[in-house]
């Protein structure tokens, strides 16, 4: 899936974060957005995946323009979410994680036991309630729990943050697996950003609410570059 956004205005309630972001996903690639706090990188995620409306621009997938999606028909329409925050179901056990992401698309069983076998530790905790899981482990059911659906693109935000070097590591290879397996990926960084930079093809740069710059993620690997750019940030 291709997405493109053009021109979004969105935000909250009378608040408008986002002033004619731009941006593109790439079918196949890994799509880093980099920015310092309150540059309306969240924001972004959830206009695109249907949790905020936006209150201009468009959202284009495979060339063709969609509006007003809500959370749900995003999903529908192949759009997968991890939200940087309260992304499962805390009161509910993995396997009812698994099992309520997968009610409204058919065949996700099979993807269940596929997430069971690439992260047994979930199987162990099958019948742990998600609110007592480990960081690593909960970001791993919350991004189980979006690709159940099937997504064609995959939204991540922050997914690695605060996490242990092993658990980060096994996202990056995971999504790096899925990304070159045709899914488009975008990923929000914000703490092991060369890990993801070294994977990723492009990256968008955000600054209070507006575009600041698009370059190749690997000039943000030469020494000093990534720096230079989060610290001229406004």
């Amino acid at each position: 899936m291709k997405l493109e956004v053009k021109g979004l205005h969105s935000g909250y309630g009378k608040v408008t974060i986002l002033h004619g972001v731009n941006l593109v996903a790439e079918p196949g690639e890994i799509t880093c957005v980099l920015g310092p706090n309150g540059a309306g990188k969240s924001t972004l995620m959830k206009t695109i995946a249907g949790h905020l409306p936006a209150s201009d621009g468009q959202i284009v997938i495979d060339g063709s323009p969609v509006s007003g999606l809500n959370a749900l028909s995003a999903t529908k329409a192949g759009i997968g979410y991890v939200a940087q925050e309260r992304n499962t179901f805390a009161e509910m056990t993995v396997r009812d994680n698994l099992l309520a992401s997968a009610l409204s698309f058919p065949g996700s069983a099979g993807l269940i036991e596929e997430t069971y076998r690439r992260f047994p530790i979930l199987q162990e905790r099958a019948g742990q309630l998600a609110a007592t899981l480990s960081g690593g482990e909960r970001q791993t059911l919350a991004i189980a729990n979006a690709l159940l659906a099937s997504p064609k693109l995959l939204i991540l935000d922050e997914p690695t943050a605060g996490l242990a070097p092993i658990f980060v590591d096994r996202i990056v290879d995971w999504i790096t697996e899925l990304a070159a397996a045709g899914m488009s990926v975008i990923w929000v960084v914000e703490q092991n950003p060369e890990k993801i930079l070294k994977i990723s093809r492009t990256t968008w740069m955000l600054d209070a609410g507006r575009n600041r710059e698009t370059l190749p993620s690997s000039d943000l690997l030469e020494p000093g570059r990534l720096e230079e750019m989060l610290l001229q940030a406004h």
